[in-house]
């Protein structure tokens, strides 16, 4: 793909680079180049490869009017014009100034908007848009794109299909900061609540305060995809049912006794009100000392939902 046909038109929320007006065609070859390597990438991930420092990207209004002079030139070579917007939601109030073209596009001309979240669409635009939602793939379809496209070895890519539930998206987001390599630091920390020892469970709140708060969703999240894998462990299932690594496997199985039914199902609930609270910014460390008394009581089995 060489996305160089003239009459194919791409346009795409940016960030500025200096004063003056900007176009996407400012910044069309870097996009291009960053969908090539990413055609899952999101706002964020494009908003790191243009160097953003942390501004919003935008379409701006001077994009706007680009857009409406360029569909109002007759095709080049082919019979008919194609306008790809990429994230529309990023219009924001200069929507307006694309309501006429919508409404009333030229002849043999075609708009495709692509977006994540209509309900960030104004309702002027949904009006004169007619609407296709695509579904969500599969797990093993993750998976297939995973190793096929993105390399990723078979065992990452089963735990992030896994994870991410048929988002493309949030699978190539585990891979960010090395975070499938994080998936003992979880059971690390079940261990220390278990054996209770108060300096090892200091340095590793200690560490875990440490990283993003991210990484930090991201180790709670596979907290409760491992729990919730002990559940079928109890139960009996097969290995080829259970998604977890091998080796985790096994350390599963030895913590599976040392836990009631009701004491797993109390600990999914503490660690999504971890992940919720981790979202709020709360005092990581703290609330995680106190997390850990909780679980080391559910190991002794004595259950209370705080």
């Amino acid at each position: 793909m060489t996305f160089t046909h003239p009459d194919i038109l791409f346009s795409f929320p940016f960030v500025k680079s200096g004063t003056g007006d900007f176009q996407a065609d400012d910044f069309l070859m870097d996009w291009k180049k960053t969908f090539k390597a990413n055609p899952y990438m999101n706002v964020y991930e494009w908003s790191q490869a243009q160097d953003a420092g942390g501004k919003q990207p935008n379409i701006n209004a001077f994009e706007c009017l680009q857009i409406t002079r360029k569909l109002q030139m007759k095709p080049f070579e082919s019979d008919r014009k194609v306008l790809l917007l990429w994230m529309p939601e990023y219009l924001g109030k200069e929507s307006n100034r694309l309501l006429k073209i919508l409404e009333e596009p030229p002849a043999d001309t075609y708009i495709i908007l692509v977006a994540e979240d209509t309900e960030r669409l104004l309702p002027t635009i949904m009006s004169r848009c007619q609407l296709f939602k695509i579904k969500e793939m599969d797990q093993e379809g993750v998976k297939t794109v995973l190793t096929s496209f993105f390399h990723k070895n078979n065992e990452e890519a089963q735990m992030a299909s896994y994870l991410a539930n048929g988002n493309m998206i949030e699978a190539l987001s585990l891979f960010n900061e090395n975070n499938l390599e994080k998936n003992d630091i979880f059971v690390e920390w079940l261990r220390l609540c278990y054996s209770f020892q108060h300096i090892e469970i200091i340095k590793w709140v200690d560490h875990f305060a440490t990283y993003t708060r991210e990484v930090q969703k991201y180790i709670l999240k596979f907290g409760i995809h491992f729990v919730k894998e002990m559940i079928k462990i109890k139960y009996n299932f097969g290995k080829n049912e259970i998604n977890l690594p091998e080796k985790m496997v096994d350390i599963a199985s030895k913590l599976c006794p040392l836990l009631s039914f009701e004491s797993i199902e109390e600990l999914i609930q503490i660690l999504d009100r971890e992940i919720y609270l981790t979202e709020r910014n709360c005092n990581a460390k703290m609330q995680l000392m106190y997390t850990s008394g909780h679980i080391h009581r559910l190991f002794q089995g004595k259950r209370f939902l705080a």
